[in-house]
């Protein structure tokens, strides 16, 4: 695994901050978790999507990601930032290009910028990465994931970071470096690289099909963790922050045989809190089948700080009659020590962090 050590990940979520760092292990063996950092946010505070992007209050998220910064126990040179899902929006473009199109990167902006369909108007930042190139008699054939965001937002939180006195290295979206952070942790000969990433966040659950590791397919569902609680609010009448803590204490989702027993008393409300979720994902997953002539599904490496539901991973794997794993990254850190336990139990939550950092 070869991660930035210089640097540290900080990951904007619509409902935390996750802050993560690793220095060098000793003599150079390994790495040592230095910063493991969830910061709940207000709710409100950051939300939106791509065209209406939300930070209801510049100083207010100053103040929360002063307090995150403030935790941090080691000096860093800058960090690299990534961004709610729902910010950027992806694009897979294929175009025919003659070699000096290629090489010319404002040509590329200019004619991914007349492909996408992007709303009028709308002043956005486009970046891009090629995943492959094929000769034909036109021309190159190239494949390229566009990543389009609006430009009076990264001026925003440049600006705040830059106020905090924190230098930003780089910009990426949340989940798009998990995968990288997968295939680090796997030998090329023991990992099946098609396969599915699903991140259960906050607002919203985002799904990443891979082929041969390569993106050929994203979609974002607008129902995750703040739909579960505002569900079983309904179901049990209770207040929100009451929904909350009986969202975290209650397993939905039965391991023994005792609980399956019991589950059958509440499977209403399995279905009431849970069913449209799996419904949309069950619509994603036919939808990417029929669309890509797959016959069964590939593997789903569950992320995400909604994805920490005990049994999720054995519910769904009988589900969707395909394995399904909650993927831990923090736990194949290579490090010359023990990793803490309460940092190493919300590895899932801090995937999408620690992608950040893989070189």
């Amino acid at each position: 695994m070869n991660l930035f050590t210089e640097f540290f990940a900080l990951d904007l979520g619509t409902r935390s901050i996750k802050a993560f760092s690793v220095n060098p292990g000793s003599g150079g063996e390994g790495y040592v978790v230095a910063d493991a950092i969830h910061h709940p946010l207000p709710l409100g505070l950051v939300t939106g999507g791509f065209t209406n992007p939300v930070i209801r209050s510049g100083a207010d998220l100053a103040a929360e990601l002063r307090q995150v910064l403030g935790r941090l126990s080691s000096h860093k040179d800058g960090c690299i930032l990534g961004l709610p899902d729902r910010w950027v929006k992806l694009h897979l473009v294929d175009l025919v290009l003659k070699p000096h199109e290629l090489n010319s990167r404002d040509f590329l902006s200019w004619r991914l910028r007349r492909t996408l369909n992007l709303p009028e108007g709308l002043d956005v930042v486009i970046d891009h990465q090629i995943l492959g190139i094929r000769q034909e008699e036109e021309g190159l054939a190239c494949q390229i994931l566009a990543a389009a965001v609006r430009r009076d937002l990264l001026v925003t939180l440049s600006s705040l970071l830059a106020d905090l006195h924190v230098e930003l290295m780089a910009i990426d979206t949340s989940t798009l470096g998990v995968y990288n952070l997968l295939e680090e942790q796997h030998p090329e000969n023991t990992l099946d690289r098609s396969l599915i990433m699903c991140h259960i966040g906050h607002e919203t659950t985002v799904t990443k099909f891979f082929n041969s590791g390569r993106l050929i397919y994203e979609r974002v569902i607008e129902v995750a963790g703040e739909e579960f609680t505002r569900l079983v609010a309904e179901v049990e009448h209770l207040e929100p922050a009451q929904a909350e803590a009986a969202k975290e204490s209650r397993k939905f989702f039965p391991q023994t045989k005792a609980e399956v027993l019991e589950q059958v008393l509440h499977r209403e409300t399995l279905r009431k809190v849970f069913g449209n979720w799996l419904r949309e994902l069950n619509v994603t997953f036919r939808f990417y089948q029929d669309k890509f002539k797959v016959m069964r599904l590939p593997k789903i490496y569950l992320t995400g700080g909604s994805s920490l539901f005990p049994g999720l991973p054995e519910f769904l794997t009988d589900f969707f009659e395909t394995p399904v794993e909650r993927f831990n990254p923090v736990a194949g850190i290579p490090s010359p020590g023990p990793i803490d336990d309460r940092v190493n139990a919300l590895g899932a939550l801090f995937a999408p962090s620690l992608g950040l950092l893989v070189r």
